[in-house]
């Protein structure tokens, strides 16, 4: 095993909101729940720490996952969690590449986070257990520069 060329220093949780939902007169209530057709709103905030711009090699993330159940299929839990960590590159990748790279693997490392403390509050709560699905986030990378090209 090699470490990895990001290394997770600190991370905290900025909020953390989970409400139970009472499920409407015909919703399957069987577990475990099938996220297909959730909407899941995310927010990502990604700042440079280092104060040579020019060679920067620490970052903070901010990363927030919201389930508002007000579109699409509704989860059985409404959730509001957002969490910052610091995130160090700790090899010589090219400087135009460490942001996307931050940007993506640090998101995954911190919904790895999220993901393990909704299971946890959630394990003794109403509607029983919840584990967010798994994801990757290239496709959050892709879909912001299709943004920005427009």
């Amino acid at each position: 095993m090699q470490p990895s060329q990001l290394q997770l220093s600190e991370f905290v949780y900025l909020g953390i909101k989970i409400t139970t939902r009472e499920p409407a007169e015909n919703e399957d209530v069987s577990l475990p729940f099938d996220f297909d057709g959730v909407q899941i709103n995310e927010g990502v905030e990604l700042t440079i720490l280092d104060e040579n711009k020019d060679d920067p090699r620490q970052f903070s993330l901010k990363f927030r996952i919201a389930l508002e159940n007000e579109k699409g299929k509704l989860a059985p839990y409404d959730l509001d969690i957002e969490v910052a960590g610091v995130f160090s590159i700790i090899s010589n990748m090219p400087v135009e590449n460490r942001e996307d790279f931050v940007k993506v693997n640090g998101c995954a490392v911190l919904y790895g986070a999220i993901r393990d403390q909704v299971l946890t509050l959630t394990s003794r709560s109403a509607r029983g257990s919840l584990m967010l699905p798994t994801v990757n986030f290239l496709d959050y990378l892709r879909n912001e520069k299709e943004s920005v090209a427009k």
